[in-house]
């Protein structure tokens, strides 16, 4: 570990919150310079007392002395520190208000910069809502989009769980260290999520315990990673109406899984509908709403089947694969696992062409599935 992150390391002990971080990655872009100004006015004006103290006590002697034990916690888990300044640090994280100036990471550190969709909800949620978060997540992730959760028991394990069956990618974000998994529950999780390819992220010291106030902020990273936020079920006083707060305040979108009006555990959900977030009841809708902000990630990676295809708005001009999807389509819309079944194509590859489709407007999504554009 270089200097510049051996003392974002040393920062990154004291438990700052994410105003004291952003504002002091503002004011050094290198960690070592606050070191050698922690004495400054400026500097212990954004530190608390106890900070300050443990700041000293921490740089009284070499940091690789005082450090031991999160260094050699990091090397032997193959965990990173990624700082504000960093290549991998997430763009869109950085367009939220105070981002953390540092990210604990444990697995593939590329998904920070991929399209995501953040899925959250209820810890105690009804059976159905937790298959309807397993399935949403892997037709999302099967779409090419990252699922983002919390790790927490309910929805947000079925959502990690439902992209991990599907060979898809999920991130999640801890309310604790990445040395301290919360809850104990799923501790298996965690290391199939890192296993499965997936990514573990903390903005909290390395060993943090999952204190109440770390929850609220762990949250607004959740959303402010995605293009958007799907809460599948949710009751009134919920901390996923918290994600999704934040979601709105970040200009994120916001989805929301309607249910039965018996069913108080989805009170939340539909108190967000009535606020204007968007009503969903195929994944493909969502894949629909974030089509234009997808269009950056498609040019930039487009997918193999159309690398080559030189698509323009001219349906003669279209890639052969493209035409043979158009003329799966007649009059009356046509759920995408039917036409999975027409194209013999897998989810993933229909669903990409479906989005280029719509970017040109030859289709459109609708209640009953997708339709062509006459």
């Amino acid at each position: 570990m270089d200097d510049h992150h051996l003392a974002w390391l040393a920062l990154s002990e004291l438990n700052l919150t994410f105003k004291q971080s952003s504002e002091l990655a503002q004011l050094y872009s290198l960690g070592s310079l606050i070191l050698e100004h922690q004495h400054a006015e400026f500097v212990t004006a954004l530190l608390n007392p106890k900070q300050r103290n443990q700041l000293h006590s921490l740089t009284r002697k070499p940091l690789t002395l005082t450090l031991t034990e999160q260094l050699k916690w990091a090397d032997n888990s193959g965990a990173q520190l990624i700082l504000y300044d960093d290549v991998e640090y997430p763009e869109a994280l950085k367009s939220t208000h105070h981002p953390p100036a540092f990210l604990w990471c444990l697995g593939r550190i590329k998904l920070l910069n991929e399209p995501s969709i953040a899925m959250v909800g209820a810890r105690k949620a009804s059976s159905t809502a937790m298959d309807t978060a397993k399935q949403f997540a892997g037709s999302l992730a099967n779409s090419g989009l990252t699922i983002v959760s919390g790790l927490a028991l309910g929805i947000d394990g079925a959502c990690h769980q439902g992209t991990l069956d599907v060979q898809g990618d999920t991130i999640a974000v801890l309310g604790a260290g990445l040395g301290q998994i919360y809850p104990q529950r799923h501790q298996a999780l965690a290391q199939r999520i890192v296993q499965g390819g997936g990514l573990l992220i903390s903005p909290w010291p390395l060993f943090a315990k999952p204190l109440a106030y770390r929850f609220p902020a762990r949250n607004r990273i959740i959303s402010g990673l995605s293009l958007g936020v799907l809460v599948v079920e949710a009751a009134l006083r919920s901390g996923s109406l918290i994600t999704a707060k934040a979601a709105m305040e970040q200009g994120r979108e916001v989805f929301a899984i309607p249910s039965s009006i018996h069913n108080i555990h989805a009170q939340g959900c539909h108190q967000l509908i009535r606020d204007g977030a968007i009503l969903v009841d195929q994944p493909q809708q969502i894949v629909a709403e974030l089509a234009l902000q997808l269009q950056p990630f498609l040019e930039q990676y487009p997918p193999s089947h159309l690398e080559h295809s030189n698509v323009t708005a001219d349906v003669g001009n279209l890639a052969e694969e493209l035409q043979h999807l158009l003329r799966l389509f007649s009059y009356d819309p046509v759920p995408i696992d039917i036409l999975c079944v027409q194209s013999a194509k897998p989810y993933s590859v229909v669903a990409a062409q479906l989005v280029e489709l719509e970017l040109l407007g030859h289709v459109r999504v609708t209640s009953g599935g997708y339709e062509k554009v006459f």
